[in-house]
C-alpha cells in the first residue's frame, strides 16, 4: 500500500528520535516525539496540530522549546499527548520565561497526560501567561486517546523504568480519486472532492448530493465513478523499552500488522547487556517485534552513538529476524 503520509525523521537515525509525519490529501501534520527540531524547518514545524510524546528524557523532549518559539504569536492551539507526568513537566517548561508582553498571543497548547484508565487534560493559554487551567478527568475505556473522521490514535503504557507511550495512528480509509476519470467527464477539481471525502469518510443523511459545475449527482454515483476506496493504514512508532514478556503482551496488539512500524533499534548484539540494563532495544529485538507483530516495513532510529561507525550492521542484524523490508 501506498501510505498517504510522508514520513521524515527529525534527526539522522544517531541523532535525537523523532517524527514529522504529514497527510498528503488533508494537510494535517503530526510529530511523534520531541527531539532537537533544529533540522525541521519552521513551516513544517507550523502545520503540527498534534505532538504525541513517548515519555520525559531529555532526548524526546527537549525541541519543545523550538516549537514553543516558532508557534509562539500564531493564533494557533496546538495538543500535546504524553505519559503520567507530562502535564507538569510542559508547565515547568512554559513557566521557565517571562510572558509579561504576550496578553494578546492567542496561542494555546492543551496538554493531554494518558494514564492506564483515564486522561487528564489542561490548557495553557499565552494570554494568561500559561497559568495552567483547571485539569479535566475522562475516562479511557480503551486504547484510544484521538479520533477524527480522518484516523485515531491509540496507545499503550510500556516499561522503560519510567512509563513510556507507544503509539498507532489508524487510518479510517484511504480515499483516492481517478483523475483520468475527472477528466472524461469534464469535472473540475475543487472544493467538492474535499466534501467528497469527508462524506465518505462520514456519511451525513443530510448531505446526500454533490455539486459539480452547477449540477448536482448523489454522492453515490460520484464515488463510484471516480474514487478509488481502500482500508486505511497503519503505522506504529516504538521507542525506549525493554525486551520483556510484560512489554511484548502489550505492544504486539498495538502495533500488528502495521504497514510501517517505526522502531527504535538503541544497540547491536555486542551491547546486549547494555541494553537489557538501560531498558532499550537492540536492533535484532528490533526485527524480532516486527516479525512477531507481521508489519510490513520496518524502519529503525535512535541508534546508540557508541556504534557510531556501524550504522549498516543495523540493519544486518535486524534483517535477520524480520523478513520484510527494512530501512
Amino acid at each position: 500500500m501506498l501510505l498517504p503520509w510522508n514520513i521524515e525523521a527529525l534527526n539522522p537515525p544517531f541523532g535525537d528520535p523523532g517524527f514529522f509525519l504529514h497527510h498528503s490529501y488533508t494537510g494535517q501534520a503530526l510529530i511523534f516525539d520531541l527531539g532537537d527540531l533544529h533540522q525541521l524547518p519552521a513551516r513544517k514545524i507550523l502545520q503540527a496540530s498534534h505532538i504525541f510524546i513517548s515519555h520525559g528524557h531529555i532526548d524526546h523532549l527537549i525541541g519543545f522549546d523550538q516549537l514553543l518559539r516558532v508557534t509562539l504569536n500564531r493564533p494557533r492551539h496546538l495538543h500535546i499527548y504524553g505519559p503520567p507526568g507530562i502535564i507538569e513537566m510542559i508547565g515547568h517548561k512554559l513557566q521557565g520565561y517571562n510572558w509579561n508582553l504576550t496578553s494578546h498571543y492567542e496561542l494555546l497548547i492543551t496538554v493531554h497526560a494518558v494514564f492506564e484508565k483515564h486522561c487528564d487534560q489542561t490548557t495553557f493559554a499565552c494570554c494568561k501567561k500559561f497559568y495552567p487551567e483547571p485539569t479535566i478527568t475522562t475516562p479511557r475505556n480503551d486504547a484510544t486517546i484521538l479520533a477524527n473522521e480522518n484516523f485515531t490514535i491509540t496507545a499503550a503504557t510500556l516499561d522503560h523504568g519510567t512509563p513510556v507511550l507507544a503509539f498507532s495512528l489508524n487510518e479510517s480509509l484511504q480515499i483516492n480519486f481517478r483523475p483520468e476519470e475527472l477528466k472524461r467527464r469534464n469535472w473540475k477539481p475543487g472544493p467538492w472532492l474535499s466534501r467528497l471525502r469527508r462524506l465518505l469518510l462520514v456519511p451525513d443523511p443530510a448531505e446526500p448530493d454533490i455539486e459539480i459545475d452547477g449540477t448536482r449527482y448523489s454522492v453515490k454515483e460520484v464515488a463510484a465513478a471516480i474514487a478509488i476506496i481502500k482500508p486505511g493504514s497503519k503505522i506504529a512508532y516504538i521507542t525506549d523499552i525493554g525486551f520483556t514478556e510484560a512489554n511484548l503482551q502489550k505492544l504486539l496488539p498495538l502495533v500488528a500488522n502495521a504497514n510501517l512500524l517505526l522502531c527504535e533499534a538503541a544497540f547491536l548484539n555486542s551491547a546486549a547487556e547494555k541494553a537489557q540494563a538501560s531498558n532499550h532495544l537492540t536492533a535484532a529485538q528490533a526485527g524480532e517485534i516486527a516479525e512477531k507483530a507481521q508489519v510490513r516495513r520496518l524502519k529503525l532510529f535512535h541508534f546508540s552513538p557508541r556504534h557510531h561507525d556501524l550504522e549498516n550492521e543495523f540493519y544486518r542484524q535486524a534483517k535477520e529476524h524480520f523478513s520484510g523490508p527494512i530501512s
